[in-house]
């Protein structure tokens, strides 16, 4: 199982206590002070980093260097951007940035197919394009964020996740997707040809409480021991710092996991989990 470093504490995320995200924000102010943090932490021993497409996040791979083969888990898109541009100033900016950030042979190619069919799978690649800097490693994951992941299954639009995946390989990555509702999504994935290979991830939440395990502990846990041809990748294994450390450390080694990913703004405490998940 490789360990990949989470980004909640770059971005002043946690669940469990709001005051100790804002002051975790604090902290990591800028994308360098994140590159420096997350090297160190390869140095103790980490396989890798994850990160979203947020601006301090896409700054940061636009800018990375990577030290040692570490692994880049990169996700899209970061929807809040986006809605805080057209709250602020309206469609127009947002139309405007779309067109600055795409080449015209891009736009060429993609936006007759759309206006011709209505079908928003031809807008994929505008939105992989403007989400991965041209700086990420050839061969990264890139994650679709599950608050798009699961509105599609919720639209049963299938075929969108299809082609997040194909366009991402064209681009020369592996395709990923974050669910909150894995036995949904793996009920599907087992019908796709495309979906059901050996280059692809699926994150979702696991831990030994069960905080924010959907639909329920029980079932996502035989899910997590039973045999997939994709990847998996736990999330929130910690509970977000609300579980015991040395039962949810017991409980995540227990599982077929390919990789389990967690948070902290402390190398001590990285280190620490460190050694308990590999030993």
């Amino acid at each position: 199982m490789k360990l990949i470093l989470g980004d909640n504490q770059f971005f002043g995320i946690n669940h469990n206590d709001l005051q100790k995200g804002l002051q975790s924000k604090t902290k990591f102010g800028d994308e360098v002070k994140i590159e420096e943090f997350i090297k160190k932490s390869i140095d103790l021993g980490l396989d890798g980093f994850m990160i979203n497409s947020n601006d301090l996040g896409y700054k940061l791979i636009s800018n990375y260097s990577p030290m040692n083969k570490e692994e880049i888990h990169y996700s899209i898109p970061y929807p809040h951007k986006y809605a805080s541009m057209v709250n602020e100033n309206g469609m127009l900016s947002l139309l405007k940035f779309f067109i600055s950030k795409t080449s015209i042979l891009l736009l060429l190619r993609t936006l007759p197919k759309f206006v011709i069919t209505q079908n928003v799978k031809h807008l994929m690649p505008l939105t992989v394009n403007l989400e991965i800097p041209k700086s990420l490693t050839k061969g990264s994951t890139v994650y679709l964020q599950n608050i798009v992941t699961d509105l599609i299954l919720g639209l049963k639009r299938f075929d969108l996740l299809e082609t997040f995946s194909k366009e991402i390989r064209r681009k020369g990555y592996k395709p990923g997707l974050i669910t909150l509702n894995p036995l949904i999504l793996d009920s599907y994935i087992k019908k796709s040809k495309v979906l059901n290979k050996e280059d692809v991830t699926i994150c979702f939440n696991i831990n030994q409480s069960g905080f924010n395990v959907f639909p329920n502990k029980e079932s996502v846990n035989e899910f997590a021991v039973s045999t997939h041809k994709y990847k998996l990748m736990g999330m929130s294994i910690f509970s977000s710092g609300g579980g015991d450390i040395e039962k949810s450390t017991k409980f995540i080694k227990s599982l077929k996991l390919n990789y389990a990913v967690f948070g902290s703004s402390k190398l001590v405490n990285i280190q620490s989990n460190i050694n308990s998940l590999s030993n």
